[in-house]
């Protein structure tokens, strides 16, 4: 912004701040004021000043919006750094040493440009759990495009999918959506006997959660972009069957287009579309591996990880008749409690 008097009105707004500060200083200093005073006009200016100043650096989004509530007009600014290395690598820089420890940090290439690391030292292992006691199923429904959740067919395909890994579950099933919105329309579609559970924004995840390992038919429905999706256990019997329904991108909004700019700015020399490639595709099939990750947490646990989405199906296992793939693996472990299910 230039206009006629933004900087000597800016200017006029810090030094009225600065002189009512000091003012404030003074009375508590001479005990007129039983606790020091602060100055919204001060805070508010200085941060408008370095809002517009760091608002044109590269990796920066600025961001102003205003809305109307029941008490009045409520406005908001914010400067979103696109870029984390920004605020990480200033971090790292000051540490002897560091150590990072994920199953998700590949690949390491991308991890070492987001987080600003200099030649860090990578170690991987391989999968530390046996073959034989996990499966990983891909479905081939339709593909869950925005434009056609609505679609009865899609809906049919994908729930009956659903309906399948639940049902030959010897134990809970965990389902993860790429949105709330998602979750809660096939919890509503659900219609078999182990009893639904809900994960709704905004409501306590970890009571639900304790609910639903409490039980032992269950399943829960849930978003990938929720608190029940990465750092959380699921072991042994606590869930025994993870389904991922569609593909989680983040959603392509301005601030997202903004994210990718950035990172077309930072390394588009050396890749291809490197925005999409740091900001949508590797975060998320992270996303999708750590949900991925929830159930099998020990050699010892056994599972089902079930992807629901055609575009899963180039590279995996194709599973036909799921249920019968799942009925095979669990009767091999011994899992069920009484008779299985009938495919």
């Amino acid at each position: 912004y230039t206009g006629q008097g933004y900087a000597a009105d800016l200017e006029a707004a810090l030094a009225l701040g600065e002189e009512l500060d000091r003012r404030y200083e003074q009375a508590y200093r001479d005990g007129e004021t039983a606790s020091r005073k602060e100055c919204p006009t001060l805070t508010a200016a200085a941060f408008v000043d370095e809002w517009m100043e760091a608002a044109v650096e590269p990796g920066q989004y600025p961001v102003v919006g205003v809305r109307r509530t029941e008490t009045g007009v409520v406005g908001r600014a914010e400067l979103y750094t696109c870029l984390p290395r920004r605020v990480t690598e200033p971090l790292f820089e000051e540490l002897h040493a560091t150590v990072l420890m994920s199953a998700t940090l590949r690949p390491f290439d991308v991890t070492e440009d987001v987080l600003g690391l200099e030649d860090p030292l990578t170690m991987a292992y391989g999968e530390q759990f046996p073959e034989e006691r996990r499966r990983t199923y891909a479905v081939d429904t339709p593909a869950l495009f925005a434009s056609q959740r609505d679609d009865p067919g899609v809906q049919e395909s994908v729930g009956g999918a659903i309906a399948d890994a639940v049902r030959f579950t010897p134990g809970n099933t965990l389902a993860y959506f790429p949105s709330y919105a998602e979750a809660e329309r096939y919890y509503h579609r659900y219609a078999g006997d182990s009893t639904p559970y809900l994960d709704e924004p905004g409501v306590a995840a970890e009571e639900l959660r304790q609910e639903f390992v409490a039980d032992d038919d269950a399943v829960l429905f849930t978003s990938l972009w929720g608190t029940l999706a990465e750092g959380v256990s699921f072991d042994d019997d606590d869930a025994r069957t993870v389904i991922v329904v569609g593909v989680p991108y983040p959603h392509l909004d301005d601030r997202m287009e903004a994210v990718q700019r950035a990172y077309d700015g930072s390394f588009g020399d050396g890749h291809d579309d490197a925005g999409w490639h740091y900001a949508v595709e590797i975060p998320t099939v992270r996303k999708t591996r750590q949900a991925l990750g929830r159930v099998i947490r020990s050699p010892d646990d056994y599972g089902v990880r079930v992807l629901i989405d055609e575009r899963y199906t180039h590279r995996n296992r194709v599973e036909e008749k799921l249920g019968v793939g799942m009925l095979n693996f669990y009767s091999d472990l011994d899992a069920w409690n009484g008779a299985p299910p009938e495919p």
